[in-house]
């Protein structure tokens, strides 16, 4: 580049003199074309022509015609090819264009014909770094940072070890990423250095001074280099006395970790002094004071602390907590009411009704007691029910469904409650329906939501119905669903009909009665809108795949299959196919439909899982079986989490699926791993399952664990009886024989 700008300068200072010259010019005798006295080379031409393309360049990105500006640049390199600014004035219009793979061509041309541009060496990482080239963008900031110009320029050489400490922390090598950031701090250190080459406050890069010495500080503590980690810290307070408060809370953790707990709860009492918000801090203290053997100060200290901060609410529920794990309840129950008066929330009454869960059956009763009366108050029907009561009301309901065994323990004392103590108040029994639905209580649900049926609002018919036939269905109570079925459709108001024929449906199916199953799958194919009729549809097909009736089943699939050609039905409709196939013992057909699946959805949690089994099945492919079955796993994760009402409660993996882990793990000879995902995939919801005893058995059996074998048999035998699979003779004449072998073996038992 200094060439052009000599050669532009020179034009100028002749365009100057010229103007100087021509006012003594007479006119009589005008000026002689200049004449060089030897020719310019082409090189020479193509030179002057590259500086103005360059020019022309500049001038169109100034005006924001940037493909312009780059065709010009590109012309000027051409031209010039040797001219290292002619390519870096490309790079950032193709990283605006999102071309990211030319502008690492040119960055790399750019390096090449000038090795000390550290600047380029800059954006050689970041393009590296963007293309997931973590290795080569540290090489890029290492040969950068070698560059001899860098030297005068302090700023820009902290950002690049920055950089290298953030790509070495990626990659985990926290040794490298702490020297790294250690570097720039080195740097930030010397702010007159920065200060003369930029008008940065001084204030400024010594706050970010001690940011860089508290990330050193973070990577010593994960490379478990303690000493180093506090020393860091220690020096990032130095510099930057307004966050030491803060810092101290950083450094009694690290203390803590390395096992220093004198050293960590000095740190943690000097942060204290700030009265923090969060009970944390507060939560790690009593922490330490029960490993250092100091419990009995727990108390005292947090009743001191409690009275300095007494609008603290976290901080008077932490005590709360403390003095009912001191066995002191009066105290507690006394602050957790107090708070109440006008801070209900779910903690509080998560705390109160744990002090009363402690008391035994009593105590659980209080609560039962204390929800009633308050949601009495909540749903008068006289007028507006108190703004107070509903507060109180859904803190209740909140603290009783977030802790699982209190919703458990509550709805127990509810179910034990004798015929002669007074009745619950109606929204009572509808909540105690729902706990016990939630937690899979079929016999309590049961109870209450039919209790809950007498009298109940319209708004909530329809989830009553569910739940109710959802416990009677657990519970494979068939015949009392459907009898509910046809009640509900006698009786219902505002309960979706569709939803008793299909509940009939599937209990008629599992009576082994298909033909009025059908029946009724007909009849909602009928009443069910464009949307809904196709499950319907598919219900009769699997109806008459329950009833091994496989050349009814497919010829109605492969009809519908014609008629549907959005890809989310192609796609259950193939697998509903896969299923009759698999069925009827055509695995290669099974197979062959969830391939087509796969091929519309690679990402198929349930088409993954099935042709990984019945890989398993057929111990056929049984490393590949196994990589989709753990694929499927891992995507019914992704997607549960995904969900908007996503609860860690709730996260559960499909029991199907570590059922098929188990047992392509059998099938590789893994007995113990297979043991401990079908004894995961048996306590799943929806673990009650035939096939999941089956093949339990089968591994209690080849660990000669005869006995478990057995029950666990007999169990899968009673499923099958009882129509949880459909009609599947062979396996259950395959069971009885297994049953019968084993009892033999261990003496009849």
């Amino acid at each position: 580049m200094y060439r052009y700008t000599r050669w532009l300068l020179t034009a100028v200072l002749l365009f100057a003199v010229g103007a100087a010259w021509g006012q003594n010019l007479r006119l009589d005798d005008p000026p002689k074309f200049y004449v060089p006295k030897k020719p310019p080379t082409r090189q020479e031409l193509n030179q002057r022509d590259s500086l103005h393309q360059y020019v022309n360049g500049l001038i169109l990105q100034y005006e924001e015609r940037y493909a312009d500006a780059l065709k010009a640049f590109e012309e000027a390199a051409r031209l010039d090819p040797d001219a290292p600014a002619l390519y870096k004035a490309q790079i950032p219009l193709l990283v605006g264009m999102d071309r990211l793979p030319d502008a690492l061509v040119l960055a790399k041309k750019v390096v090449a014909l000038d090795p000390g541009d550290y600047s380029t060496w800059y954006v050689l990482a970041k393009l590296h770094k963007s293309s997931a080239r973590p290795t080569d963008a540290i090489a890029a900031l290492e040969r950068g940072l070698q560059a001899a110009a860098i030297k005068d320029h302090p700023g820009a050489a902290q950002q690049l070890w920055l950089d290298l400490g953030g790509l070495h922390e990626g990659l985990g090598k926290f040794g490298p990423a702490a020297d790294a950031y250690a570097k720039a701090a080195a740097i930030l250190e010397h702010p007159d250095q920065i200060q003369a080459k930029a008008h940065v406050p001084r204030e400024a890069i010594l706050a970010r001074a001690s940011e860089t010495y508290e990330k050193i500080g973070e990577l010593h503590g994960k490379a478990k280099q303690y000493d180093q980690a506090i020393a860091a810290l220690e020096k990032s307070q130095a510099l930057a006395p307004e966050r030491a408060g803060r810092l101290n809370y950083v450094i009694a953790k690290v203390c803590d970790e390395q096992g220093n707990l004198p050293g960590a709860l000095k740190f943690m009492d000097a942060y204290l002094q700030t009265q923090p918000l969060s009970i944390e801090p507060y939560e790690l203290k009593i922490n330490l004071l029960r490993r250092l053997k100091k419990t009995e100060a727990i108390v005292p200290w947090l009743e001191e602390a409690a009275t300095r901060d007494r609008f603290n609410t976290g901080m008077q529920l932490l005590l709360a907590k403390e003095y009912a794990q001191a066995k002191l309840p009066a105290k507690a129950e006394a602050i957790y009411t107090k708070l109440a008066e006008d801070s209900p929330s779910a903690d509080l009454y998560r705390g109160l009704f744990q002090l009363y869960k402690d008391e035994g059956p009593a105590g659980m009763a209080r609560t039962l007691a204390l929800l009633d009366k308050t949601i009495e108050k909540a749903s008068r029907t006289d007028g507006p029910p108190p703004v107070s009561a509903v507060n109180h009301a859904k803190a209740m309901v909140a603290a009783l469904r977030e802790d699982g065994e209190l919703a458990r323990k509550l709805v127990e004392t509810a179910f034990r409650r004798k015929v002669n103590e007074p009745e619950l108040k109606h929204d009572t029994v509808y909540f105690l329906a729902i706990l016990a639905d939630q937690h899979r209580k079929g016999v309590e649900a049961e109870r209450f939501y039919t209790l809950s049926l007498k009298g109940a609002q319209p708004t909530n018919e329809p989830i009553i119905y569910s739940g109710l036939l959802r416990a009677l269905a657990q519970q494979r109570k068939h015949e009392a669903t459907v009898k509910l079925c046809q009640d509900g459709l006698a009786k219902s108001k505002t309960t979706n009909p569709l939803l008793f024929f299909r509940e009939a449906a599937r209990a008629l199916a599992a009576l082994h009665r298909y033909d009025d199953a059908l029946r009724q799958a007909d009849l909602a194919a009928k009443q069910a809108d464009d949307d809904n009729r196709l499950l319907f549809q598919l219900l009769r097909v699997r109806i008459l795949t329950m009833a091994q009736r496989f050349d009814d089943a497919e010829t109605e699939c492969k009809a519908l299959l014609k008629t549907h050609e959005k890809p989310a039905d192609a796609v259950e409709l193939r697998y509903v196919l896969s299923n009759i196939y698999s069925a009827s013992k055509q695995q290669a057909k099974s197979e062959e439909q969830l391939h087509l699946i796969l091929k519309i959805d690679p990402d198929n949690a349930t088409a993954n899982n099935d042709l990984g089994y019945l890989w398993a099945d057929q111990a056929k492919n049984l490393a590949a079986a196994e990589a989709m079955i753990r694929k499927a796993l891992d995507l019914d994760r992704v997607q549960r989490r995904r969900n908007p009402n996503f609860s860690l409660a709730e996260d559960k993996d499909n029991a199907a699926y570590v059922d098929s882990l188990g047992w392509v793990l059998f099938r590789r000879g893994q007995v113990e791993e297979a043991k401990k995902e079908l004894e995961r995939a048996a306590a799943l919801d929806g673990g009650e399952d035939p096939t999941i005893y089956d093949h339990l058995g089968d591994v209690y059996n080849r660990l000669k664990m005869r006995p478990e074998a057995s029950r666990v048999w007999q169990r899968a035998l009673k499923l099958y009886q009882q129509g949880a699979r459909g009609k599947d003779e062979e396996r259950i004449r395959d069971l009885r024989r297994k049953i019968e072998r084993v009892k033999e073996e261990i003496g009849g038992r």
